[in-house]
């Protein structure tokens, strides 16, 4: 057996090649409820045919400590990062499969979202809510934004404070930075989804409108989809979901998309330049927010 570890003391992963030639992933995590969600979820999107790393075991204790645990799934590192056919119909399909297969899976424990949809933060005198690490705090860019920038996401903020839709459990993050595309019967598109540690509790309308914009990004590349790829991807969604979303659910849609956007931009600010999801956006947002009813 071979095996490798990876990761900081209190969140380590271990990789293991058995003797039967398959290989397994073993993960430490801080305890918590949201890890136990997140696992079920995974478990709950396995079962219902979603392609993932297949839970084996966990989440337990780590020893006698507990404030540790321990899981373990199948190890899978094949795939391109980018689908060959329809991107923006492909993950709207994928986000709308997935959200039917978690719709048990209470989405209450997953709180607080990631900061790029922590829109209801309480913080006052701040657009962007706190992170922990400070370094990469959005609100340090705030003066080195282009004109406008700011403007557009107190905007869609606003509309999506106004939201009373409920809270689902979905994945935030799905582009080529967490899933990994194999070809399927026919030469489809087949995802494997990685990153559960992302899940998130946010209504549905606010996890597609995430999609429409954040699709487009690759690993070491955020990039944001133009418009018109994300009415794509909100057309792929709904005839998947066998749904018309609302003309609510639209606005909200379209105002998450423009929020995270903005979020992104001034993340490469403070990384130290302008890249292309400031660009699109500044090129974009009026009529991102035309859509979202501002």
């Amino acid at each position: 057996m071979h095996s490798f570890i990876t990761g900081a003391p209190a969140s380590q992963l271990w990789g293991f090649e058995l003797a039967d030639t398959r290989v397994i992933a073993v993960k430490m995590r801080p305890a918590s409820a949201r890890l136990n969600t997140c696992v079920a979820a995974q478990r709950a999107a396995f079962d219902a045919g979603i392609g993932c790393p297949a839970p084996l075991a966990g989440p337990a204790p780590m020893g006698e400590d507990p404030n540790l645990t321990v899981f373990a799934e199948t190890w899978r590192a094949d795939g391109a990062v980018w689908p060959d056919d329809d991107p923006p119909g492909t993950y709207g399909r994928l986000l709308a499969r997935l959200i039917a297969s978690l719709v048990d899976i209470d989405p209450a424990p997953l709180a607080p979202p990631p900061p790029s949809l922590r829109y209801d933060h309480r913080t006052a005198g701040r657009l962007w809510a706190p992170v922990p690490d400070g370094t990469r705090d959005p609100e340090s860019a705030l003066r080195e934004l282009p004109p406008g920038l700011a403007g557009y996401a107190r905007t869609a903020r606003e509309r999506l404070r106004a939201s009373t839709l409920p809270d689902v459990t979905g994945h935030p993050e799905l582009s080529g930075v967490h899933v990994r595309w194999l070809d399927g019967p026919g030469g489809a598109p087949a995802p494997i989804v990685h990153g559960w540690d992302e899940l998130a509790g946010r209504p549905e309308a606010v996890l597609v409108g995430c999609l429409t914009a954040t699709y487009y990004e690759l690993p070491d590349e955020t990039r944001l989809a133009p418009v018109d790829d994300g009415e794509r991807v909100l057309a792929a969604y709904q005839a998947e979901a066998g749904r018309d979303l609302s003309p609510d659910e639209l606005e909200v849609a379209w105002a998450t998309s423009t929020w995270v956007a903005c979020h992104t931009a001034a993340l490469e600010h403070v990384d130290g330049a302008a890249g292309q999801v400031t660009h699109q956006i500044m090129t974009d947002a009026p009529l991102r927010l035309r859509l979202a009813g501002c």
